[in-house]
């Protein structure tokens, strides 16, 4: 029986909401066909074992002092047990299979994860370092796709410290180059963290100081009035990219916001949803080009959500979520019953990548030929 390591947790604002989505994922995964080995992340930067614990309860006001702190040797998990007050003894949990990262926002999902598993080798179920770190900065996200040629709004990036030096200045160069209303985002925060829209200088301004509260550095985006936010997601299965419709999201105050998302009616990622058919025939096959272009051109692997803006016929990538909110499975699930299979799909589609991955070549073999001499 493959053992799956599910990280969940991080150093990171979404925390609670990937709790939410490691959970959920560890309660549909296949018994028969895995052990699921849960992988608590805490803020103290810590990776804890929770003895397969899937409740809620369990983590609504952490105490890390029931779990077991464990580390990673190559593939082999061990835990570490105390013993007296001076002396630690590692623990054999039993090599690790696969992973699938469930961390969101943070390190968690902008790419530590992905190297954590690198460096000790672990076939990998979700985006890889690369793309995790890129796409985690909204800013960067917006070069990419620049460079991509796929449609994005204009945007302006400011970071705290030129804030700072020379706030009035840059609200006025914000105002000149993209209008009112504009919308602010932090530029490493989640796809609804922080977001704020803002009508006026005086709004800029505050909505930049409560970027900063969760960033170093702010995007700010000219807000479309009447535009639909759509959802698209897309994974790796057999070798093949599979996209799915996309789907329509709503929102009450005109931004898709953390409670839009998280909030509504008590349920995650719930809230009006449409599929793809009210976007029309032309609209649709332009999101679900675009969206399989950046995961191929990429290289992303797992399941990744992307955001869009949709004015008129016009269409806008607004965001890529290598972590997406419960994995996006109900962009290709209509029951939550099939969200058990996909999510093996994740899990099979991790092992079989890492079948096929070719060893490269480990050195160079040049200091074989290198010599040193010491100067007296």
């Amino acid at each position: 029986m493959k053992k799956v390591a599910v990280f969940f947790g991080g150093k990171s604002s979404e925390r609670e909401i990937s709790i939410l989505t490691g959970l959920f994922v560890l309660s549909l995964l296949d018994r028969e066909k895995y052990e699921p080995i849960p992988l608590y992340m805490h803020l103290d930067g810590g990776i804890y074992s929770t003895d397969n614990s899937v409740d809620l309860n369990d983590f609504k006001d952490v105490d890390v002092e029931r779990f077991d702190k464990v580390v990673f040797v190559e593939k082999e998990l061990y835990k570490l047990v105390k013993k007296g007050k001076k002396q630690t003894l590692l623990k054999p949990c039993g090599t690790i299979d696969v992973a699938l990262n469930c961390c969101h926002g943070g390190l968690g999902e902008g790419g530590g994860v992905s190297a954590l598993a690198q460096l000790n080798e672990i076939p990998f179920a979700s985006p890889c370092l690369t793309g995790s770190g890129a796409f985690m900065d909204k800013a960067f996200t917006k070069i990419v796709l620049r460079g991509l040629n796929i449609p994005h709004l204009d945007f302006v990036r400011v970071e705290e410290k030129d804030f700072v030096r020379r706030g009035k200045f840059l609200i006025k160069n914000v105002g000149k180059r993209l209008g009112y209303p504009v919308v602010v985002k932090p530029a490493k925060q989640g796809s609804s963290i922080g977001i704020t829209l803002a009508k006026t200088e005086e709004e800029l301004e505050n909505a930049l100081l409560l970027a900063f509260e969760l960033d170093d550095k702010a995007v700010i985006e000219k807000y479309l009035d009447g535009k639909l936010d759509v959802n698209c997601a897309v994974y790796t299965l057999n070798g093949e990219i599979v996209v799915s419709e996309p789907e329509i999201a709503s929102s009450d105050d005109g931004v898709y916001s953390f409670s839009d998302k998280y909030l509504k009616d008590g349920r995650q990622l719930r809230g009006k949803r449409g599929r793809g058919g009210n976007l029309g025939k032309i609209l649709t096959q332009r999101i679900k080009a675009y969206t399989k272009t950046v995961y191929k051109k990429c290289d992303l692997f797992g399941v990744v959500r992307m955001d869009y803006l949709v004015k008129d016929d016009e269409v806008y990538l607004s965001e890529v979520n290598t972590v997406p909110g419960s994995l996006a499975y109900y962009l290709f699930c209509e029951r939550l019953v099939d969200a058990k299979a996909f999510f093996t799909d994740l899990i099979e589609e991790g092992l079989r990548k890492a079948e096929e991955k070719e060893k490269l070549l480990p050195q160079t073999g040049i200091l074989k030929d290198v010599k040193f001499t010491r100067n007296k």
